[in-house]
Protein backbone atom coordinates (compact mmCIF):
# COMPACT_ATOMS: atom_id res chain seq x y z
CA UNK A 1 0.00 0.00 0.00
CA UNK A 2 1.31 3.44 -0.85
CA UNK A 3 -0.01 6.96 -1.18
CA UNK A 4 -0.55 9.27 -4.13
CA UNK A 5 -0.08 12.95 -3.35
CA UNK A 6 -1.34 15.82 -5.47
CA UNK A 7 1.20 18.60 -5.81
CA UNK A 8 1.55 21.88 -7.64
CA UNK A 9 4.93 23.09 -8.83
CA UNK A 10 6.63 25.27 -11.43
CA UNK A 11 9.30 22.65 -12.16
CA UNK A 12 8.94 20.38 -15.23
CA UNK A 13 8.46 16.66 -14.72
CA UNK A 14 8.04 13.68 -17.04
CA UNK A 15 5.00 11.45 -16.47
CA UNK A 16 5.93 7.93 -15.38
CA UNK A 17 3.16 6.48 -17.55
CA UNK A 18 3.13 8.37 -20.86
CA UNK A 19 6.65 9.85 -20.74
CA UNK A 20 5.29 13.29 -21.69
CA UNK A 21 6.11 16.55 -19.92
CA UNK A 22 3.54 17.36 -17.27
CA UNK A 23 2.24 20.86 -18.07
CA UNK A 24 -0.91 20.52 -16.00
CA UNK A 25 -1.50 22.72 -12.99
CA UNK A 26 -1.56 19.64 -10.75
CA UNK A 27 0.22 16.31 -10.90
CA UNK A 28 0.37 13.22 -8.75
CA UNK A 29 3.39 11.89 -6.93
CA UNK A 30 3.32 8.17 -6.23
CA UNK A 31 5.87 5.36 -6.10
CA UNK A 32 8.64 8.01 -6.16
CA UNK A 33 7.49 9.13 -9.62
CA UNK A 34 5.37 11.92 -11.07
CA UNK A 35 2.13 11.30 -13.00
CA UNK A 36 -0.54 13.17 -14.94
CA UNK A 37 -3.83 12.92 -13.08
CA UNK A 38 -5.25 10.93 -16.03
CA UNK A 39 -2.24 8.59 -16.19
CA UNK A 40 -2.28 7.16 -12.67
CA UNK A 41 -5.04 4.57 -13.06
CA UNK A 42 -5.93 1.17 -11.67
CA UNK A 43 -4.64 -1.59 -13.93
CA UNK A 44 -7.97 -3.45 -13.64
CA UNK A 45 -10.87 -1.02 -13.58
CA UNK A 46 -9.12 2.02 -15.07
CA UNK A 47 -10.35 4.33 -12.30
CA UNK A 48 -8.27 7.44 -11.70
CA UNK A 49 -6.40 6.74 -8.49
CA UNK A 50 -6.05 10.42 -7.61
CA UNK A 51 -9.85 10.61 -7.40
CA UNK A 52 -10.36 7.45 -5.38
CA UNK A 53 -8.33 8.69 -2.41
CA UNK A 54 -4.66 8.80 -1.67
CA UNK A 55 -4.14 5.05 -1.30
CA UNK A 56 -3.04 2.74 -4.07
CA UNK A 57 -1.66 -0.78 -4.07
CA UNK A 58 1.26 -2.27 -5.97
CA UNK A 59 1.38 -6.03 -6.35
CA UNK A 60 2.61 -8.33 -9.11
CA UNK A 61 3.79 -5.22 -10.94
CA UNK A 62 0.22 -3.88 -11.07
CA UNK A 63 -0.96 -0.56 -9.71
CA UNK A 64 -4.41 -1.17 -8.22
CA UNK A 65 -7.23 0.57 -6.38
CA UNK A 66 -8.20 -0.91 -3.01
CA UNK A 67 -11.26 -2.75 -4.34
CA UNK A 68 -9.35 -4.52 -7.13
CA UNK A 69 -6.41 -5.27 -4.86
CA UNK A 70 -8.73 -6.99 -2.40
CA UNK A 71 -10.64 -8.73 -5.19
CA UNK A 72 -7.44 -10.16 -6.68
CA UNK A 73 -5.27 -10.75 -3.63
CA UNK A 74 -7.51 -10.53 -0.56
CA UNK A 75 -8.65 -13.49 1.44
CA UNK A 76 -12.14 -14.80 0.85
CA UNK A 77 -14.12 -16.78 3.36
CA UNK A 78 -17.52 -18.19 4.09
CA UNK A 79 -20.27 -16.58 6.12
CA UNK A 80 -20.82 -18.35 9.45
CA UNK A 81 -24.58 -17.86 9.05
CA UNK A 82 -25.48 -18.62 5.41
CA UNK A 83 -22.27 -20.49 4.46
CA UNK A 84 -22.03 -18.55 1.17
CA UNK A 85 -18.77 -17.10 -0.08
CA UNK A 86 -17.78 -13.66 1.17
CA UNK A 87 -15.70 -11.83 -1.45
CA UNK A 88 -12.56 -10.23 -0.05
CA UNK A 89 -13.78 -6.69 -0.84
CA UNK A 90 -17.13 -7.02 0.98
CA UNK A 91 -17.65 -5.34 4.33
CA UNK A 92 -18.11 -7.94 7.04
CA UNK A 93 -18.86 -8.31 10.72
CA UNK A 94 -16.55 -10.42 12.85
CA UNK A 95 -17.30 -12.09 16.14
CA UNK A 96 -14.39 -14.06 17.50
CA UNK A 97 -13.16 -16.25 14.65
CA UNK A 98 -16.52 -16.11 12.87
CA UNK A 99 -17.14 -13.82 9.87
CA UNK A 100 -20.56 -12.72 8.58
CA UNK A 101 -22.07 -10.82 5.66
CA UNK A 102 -23.50 -7.56 7.01
CA UNK A 103 -27.04 -8.77 6.19
CA UNK A 104 -26.45 -12.09 7.95
CA UNK A 105 -25.23 -10.59 11.21
CA UNK A 106 -28.35 -11.14 13.28
CA UNK A 107 -29.61 -12.97 16.35
CA UNK A 108 -29.70 -16.73 15.89
CA UNK A 109 -33.00 -17.02 17.78
CA UNK A 110 -35.13 -14.04 16.69
CA UNK A 111 -33.25 -12.94 13.52
CA UNK A 112 -33.06 -9.33 14.78
CA UNK A 113 -30.44 -7.50 12.70
CA UNK A 114 -27.76 -5.74 14.68
CA UNK A 115 -26.90 -2.08 14.13
CA UNK A 116 -23.70 -0.34 15.02
CA UNK A 117 -23.49 -0.11 18.80
CA UNK A 118 -25.99 -2.90 19.53
CA UNK A 119 -24.97 -5.38 22.19
CA UNK A 120 -24.76 -9.01 21.15
CA UNK A 121 -23.41 -12.17 22.72
CA UNK A 122 -21.61 -15.22 21.37
CA UNK A 123 -23.06 -18.32 22.99
CA UNK A 124 -22.13 -21.81 21.72
CA UNK A 125 -20.89 -20.22 18.45
CA UNK A 126 -24.26 -18.54 17.95
CA UNK A 127 -24.82 -14.79 18.02
CA UNK A 128 -27.66 -13.77 20.31
CA UNK A 129 -29.32 -10.47 21.12
CA UNK A 130 -29.34 -9.42 24.76
CA UNK A 131 -32.88 -10.72 25.42
CA UNK A 132 -32.29 -14.14 23.84
CA UNK A 133 -28.91 -14.48 25.52
CA UNK A 134 -30.49 -13.85 28.92
CA UNK A 135 -33.33 -16.29 28.17
CA UNK A 136 -30.86 -18.98 26.94
CA UNK A 137 -28.57 -18.46 29.93
CA UNK A 138 -31.47 -18.77 32.40
CA UNK A 139 -32.76 -21.90 30.63
CA UNK A 140 -29.28 -23.40 30.72
CA UNK A 141 -28.92 -22.65 34.45
CA UNK A 142 -32.33 -24.10 35.29
CA UNK A 143 -31.70 -27.28 33.28
CA UNK A 144 -28.33 -27.82 35.00
CA UNK A 145 -30.03 -27.25 38.39
CA UNK A 146 -32.81 -29.71 37.47
CA UNK A 147 -30.34 -32.39 36.37
CA UNK A 148 -28.29 -31.99 39.56
CA UNK A 149 -31.47 -32.64 41.62
CA UNK A 150 -31.99 -36.01 39.91
CA UNK A 151 -28.37 -37.14 39.92
CA UNK A 152 -28.38 -38.09 43.65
Amino acid sequence: MTNANMISTNKSYICANCNQIINDRYMLQALDKMWHEDCLKCACCDCRLGESGSTLYLKANLILCKRDYLRLFGLTGHCASCQRLIPAFDLVMRCGELVYHLNCFSCYECQQKFCVGDRYFLYNNQILCEDDHERTRKASLSSSTDSSLFSK
